[in-house]
């Protein structure tokens, strides 16, 4: 199984076509935040050569998928970037329905690979176009609790939007995760950053019977082995 990179582009589009996955027994819909889009698709031709059923995947920023399952979308589970998302989601948080630090990640300051040479000190420079995400998502409340009051330019919708700035020369710098670096050679880090400190935790919840097959699969080492070659931590720091 191998989840197209199409699925990452309209919600509106995907939600429709999870409606009818859902309805096949054979199929397992997963919601999954944004900044998983670049290890999405490798999961899940793993997940499916250790027997595991076909799938598709909604992708997009963590809060508009915990609106959209809360006014009735179908899903099997749920990869969120925000397990606070998961309240009134989930009515029995067992380990069998819910996985907690699945994965992690961090946020660091990115640039396009041919800009100039940047330093800490841009981070306020109002010359510079600075884009983030809003405050709603993840990466956004992660952004602020990090880095504080920011003079940015352009609050995005979810990192992936972050990125695709950064991507056509729309910003000189943008805050995203780590990951989104690592995926992507057109973008480096502005300047050398701690990597210490994995500051978003990922959790996974099973909204049916059905999504319970792929959180024993995030379980396993196939999946953790994964994660890390996508630059992800799957142990939370000490």
């Amino acid at each position: 199984m191998r989840f197209p990179p199409a699925f990452a582009v309209v919600l509106a589009v995907t939600l429709a076509i999870a409606a009818c996955a859902v309805d096949d027994a054979d199929r397992v819909t997963v919601f999954a935040a944004s900044s998983l889009t670049d290890v999405i698709d490798d999961l899940a031709e793993r997940w499916e050569a250790a027997g595991g059923p076909k799938g598709v995947a909604v992708l997009g920023g963590s809060n508009h998928l915990a609106a959209q399952l809360r006014d009735g979308a179908p899903a099997d589970a749920f990869l969120t970037a925000d397990a606070d998302l998961l309240d009134g989601l989930l009515s029995d948080p067992t380990p069998a329905n819910l996985i907690q630090g699945f994965a992690y990640n961090h946020l660091v300051v990115a640039m396009p690979s041919d800009g100039p040479d940047r330093n800490p000190g841009d981070l306020h420079n109002r010359d510079l176009d600075l884009v983030a995400c809003a405050r709603e998502v993840p990466c956004g409340d992660t952004t602020w609790a990090w880095f504080g009051d920011l003079p940015i330019d352009s609050y995005e919708p979810s990192v992936r939007a972050v990125v695709t700035r950064l991507d056509l020369g729309e910003a000189d710098l943008g805050i995203v995760y780590a990951t989104d670096v690592a995926a992507r050679p057109g973008l480096v880090q502005a300047w050398p950053q701690d990597s210490a400190c994995p500051c978003v935790a990922y959790a996974a919840a099973a909204l049916t019977n059905r999504g319970r097959s792929l959180l024993a699969f995030l379980n396993t080492p196939v999946a953790r082995d994964v994660l890390t070659s996508h630059g992800f931590v799957t142990e939370p720091s000490s």
